[in-house]
């Protein structure tokens, strides 16, 4: 796969982990408001995670929705930030094919493998953005965990890390001193080598199996 493949599907894992943690966030923040009053079922709705279901119990679970407007005592800012993420990811995602009621970024992510390599790279770019975003609203540093040897690229060691977002079959190891690809005859050993790109390894080919561990 591409680099700015896998730095694309990298970043779509990412920011699905960081929307969970800011949902998660703003229903417990709903749950608290509501104690002692539980005369509605409120919920934060999840477009992205398949919950179906929308603050003030509307019907359409579309991040269109004034998703983030209501909560007992007034607005839940973690709700009106998620609404907010969501509704760029519907932007980014109107052009793309998908089933039904499928979210944007499952949409977004399902459809990498088909993007040309530029393309990928503007979807990093946007989806590391919104990612950013939501992280530093809950303080939430990035999934990875440092692992032994030296980069393939520079030779740096303890410089790697492996990007634990999502299943185990798609994560990524990346070289933390931001060391770019030369292109044709780099020693970094990536499956397609561009030159400018930033090192990205399928885990599977730096770490034996049953070595991926959390």
């Amino acid at each position: 796969m591409h680099p700015h493949l896998l730095h694309a599907r990298a970043a779509a894992w990412a920011l699905q982990t960081a929307l969970e943690a800011l949902e998660a966030h703003a229903m417990e923040a709903v749950a608290d408001a509501l104690a002692g009053d539980r005369s509605g079922e409120v919920s934060i709705p999840s477009q992205a995670y398949g919950c179906r279901r929308q603050l003030g119990n509307h019907g359409d679970p579309t991040a269109n929705a004034a998703l983030g407007a209501w909560a007992p005592g007034g607005p839940n800012p973690d709700a009106a930030l998620l609404g907010d993420l969501l509704r760029q990811l519907d932007q980014a995602a109107q052009h793309l094919p998908g089933a039904p009621g499928m979210d944007p970024l499952t949409r977004i992510r399902q459809h990498i493998p088909r993007m040309r390599p530029h393309v990928a790279a503007k979807t990093t770019e946007a989806l590391t953005h919104l990612n950013k975003i939501a992280r530093e609203r809950l303080f939430l540093p990035p999934d990875r965990t440092p692992i032994t040897g030296a980069c393939p690229g520079c030779r740096a060691r303890g410089a790697l890390y492996l990007q634990t977002s999502g299943p185990e079959q798609e994560w990524s190891v990346v070289c933390g001193t931001g060391c770019l690809c030369a292109g044709q005859g780099c020693p970094c050993g990536m499956p397609v080598t561009e030159a400018g790109v930033g090192h990205i390894w399928p885990a599977a080919l730096l770490m034996p199996a049953g070595t991926r561990t959390t």
